[in-house]
């Protein structure tokens, strides 16, 4: 007799309680921003929220934990058991804190290679000064045609969203309230989107953040 068998992870919290909800109901811009029909936008994103288009956009971090030593423009990026990378062929990035220079020379992303467990970059050129730990996030041409962060963020995401291939629903949370994000069990989130204290968004004091685990 033959059988298939399967694992179930279950879901891991990624806040301290039950956090509030924008009001409203949004959609994901998939026309300002890039995204895969079928990748799962993780929970706990940093994002930015638009009331009168009803539109949200995410921050596209990964963490780096491996570089082919043969050819610095192979990056792995980090899969984690409840998240994975999300980045599109095309998208340019940088090292999160430290974007600098023209967008027009930025690196972008020449393919993709990824696996239930693996998720590997190939990009333009090899970035200066990047290593294992450091934080690739996407980059967009700001007003001075540099590169720069897409956003300041002001919300998080609350749930896993699936992105489809017509309409994407998403719910942000702009106030954890007396709660937290776990921050340790999201994507990264890079030093240049926290406060001073790094307890909460620069964007938004309201969500705060935990390094608790």
């Amino acid at each position: 007799m033959k059988r298939k068998t399967d694992s179930f992870t279950g879901s891991r919290p990624v806040f301290t309680g039950s956090p509030s909800i924008v009001p409203g109901g949004f959609n994901l811009d998939v026309v300002n921003q890039k995204f895969n029909v079928g990748d799962v936008i993780p929970k706990g994103t940093v994002a930015t929220f638009d009331e009168q288009t009803r539109l949200v956009q995410v921050l596209k971090t990964a963490e780096v934990v491996d570089i082919d030593a043969d050819d610095a423009k192979k990056v792995s990026l980090k899969v984690a058991e409840f998240f994975k990378p999300i980045f599109c062929v095309g998208e340019k990035v940088a090292k999160a804190d430290a974007i600098s220079g023209t967008f027009a020379n930025a690196v972008s992303i020449e393919a993709i290679q990824k696996t239930k467990s693996t998720y590997v970059v190939t990009l333009s050129a090899a970035i200066t000064g990047l290593a294992k730990g450091d934080t690739l996030e996407e980059v967009v041409k700001n007003a001075s045609n540099n590169a720069a962060e897409r956003f300041t963020g002001r919300s998080v995401t609350i749930n896993d969203v699936e992105v489809d291939e017509f309409e994407t629903a998403i719910d942000v949370c702009a106030d954890t309230m007396q709660y937290a994000l776990l921050e340790r069990r999201v994507q990264k989130i890079p030093a240049s989107q926290k406060d001073a204290s790094g307890m909460a968004l620069k964007g938004n004091p309201h969500v705060k953040l935990s390094q608790s685990y």
